[in-house]
Formats: structure tokens, sequence, C-alpha cells
């Protein structure tokens, strides 16, 4: 049972409780489940490369083809979901991380929105990485305002995630990945580098991947902290 000592966080003692900061978690958890779920429109192409290499065994190629089949559907609900989170949820103020969110975060995720709509390839995994970067980068300094509210995150800091990593995991990602898709055609030396190249592409996304998961676990507890935020001090003397 959780004792009063435990519910009490003096930290939040004088920081703001109001439905604007409510809203501004939902948009940050909304952003980052929209981004999580578009991640998917990387994974149609993989699935195919690996198809045309590898036959898999009879019983498991019709659970490989409804997967794939469900990717890009998946990759369209994300980018909705995620567009919705930061265009139409944050609070309406001129504050400049609020439009910050809603400038580049929904410009991001219409840039995921254009690759998600277009045939699942390498190439419009590329133009996803550019809208990636933009949503990323455009909730940080929300989430400066609100990490203060959430003792779990403060605390937890070995299970939260930065936006340098992601960010350098989504340039790596995008630099060998362009490298590898160059080299593709050629033979000799090249042709080793391109295999070279992606596989550290390979690498860096299932990282960058990874990490918006955790970010989504992030977001999910600064909602939960929003939501349900500790008594004061003070209303529990009053009460």
């Amino acid at each position: 049972m959780t004792t009063l000592a435990e519910r009490l966080d003096p930290a939040t003692e004088a920081l703001e409780r109001s439905g604007a900061l409510l809203r501004t978690a939902w948009s940050v958890y909304l952003s980052s489940l929209g981004a999580v779920a578009a991640s998917a429109v990387a994974a149609a192409p993989l699935i195919d490369l690996v198809r045309a290499r590898v036959t898999p065994p009879a019983w498991l190629a019709p659970g490989v083809d409804g997967a794939r089949a469900l990717l890009p559907m998946l990759a369209v609900l994300g980018v909705v979901v995620g567009f919705a989170g930061a265009v139409f949820i944050p609070p309406w103020r001129r504050e400049r991380p609020i439009l910050r969110v809603r400038l580049a975060g929904g410009g991001g995720f219409l840039l995921w929105g254009a690759a998600a709509i277009q045939p699942p390839s390498f190439e419009a995994a590329l133009l996803a990485l550019a809208g990636t970067a933009a949503v990323v980068a455009s909730v940080t300094p929300v989430l400066r305002q609100l990490i203060p509210h959430a003792r779990l995150f403060r605390t937890a800091r070995h299970a939260t995630q930065t936006t340098r990593d992601l960010l350098v995991s989504t340039a790596v990602t995008a630099g060998a990945g362009a490298l590898a898709l160059a080299l593709s055609a050629r033979r000799g030396e090249a042709a080793d580098l391109a295999v070279y190249a992606g596989a550290v592409a390979l690498a860096s996304a299932m990282l960058l991947f990874v990490g918006l998961c955790y970010r989504l676990v992030n977001a999910y507890w600064i909602l939960q902290s929003v939501r349900t935020p500790p008594p004061r001090l003070d209303d529990v003397i009053d009460g």
C-alpha cells in the first residue's frame, strides 16, 4: 500500500496544474505513439528484401504475408494519430514551444505521410527519416516543461530517451541508407561497401525504433503524472 510520504512530491508543489498542461502531455504522448506506428513504413521494404532472398517455411509464409499487407495501413494510421496529436491537441497558445510542435511536428508527420502512401521502398523510408527528425526535435521544448511533473521520469535516468540520441540514430540511418542505395547497382568494392552501409543502416534503424519506443514509454509516464498529480501538502493538511 502506498504511503502518504511516497505519494507526496515536493518538486511539484509549486508547478502549474491546468487543462493546458494536460493537453500538452496528451500531444506528446500521441505524437510519440504515432511515430512508433508510422515506423512501419520502413518494415515493408525490409520484408520484401528478405522474401526475395529467403523462402520462409510454408507454415510461416501466411503470417509474414499478412503482416506485410498490414504494415502500410499501420504506417498511415500512425501518421494520422501523430499529426492529430501534434496539430490539434496542443493548447491554442502562441507560445514558441507550442508553435514548434504544431509547425515542425505537423510538417514532419506530413513528410512521413508522403512516404507512407507511396509503394513501399527504401527510398520512401529515407523520406520518412526526414519526418522523423522533425517530429523528434519538435517536442523537445515541451518535454522540458513537462519533465518536472513526472517523478518517475526524473529518477529513472537509465530508462529515459534523449532527443540527441534519437537524432544521431536518424542521421546515421539516413546517411548509411542513402550510401547503400547509391552503391547497390555497382560491382566490385562498391558493392561490398553497399552491403556494409546497408548493415549499418539496418542496425541504426533498429536502435532508432527502440529509442522511439522508449520515448513513447517516457511520454506515458509524463501523461500519467499530469493526469493524476501527487497531492499538495497544503491540501493534505487542510483535508
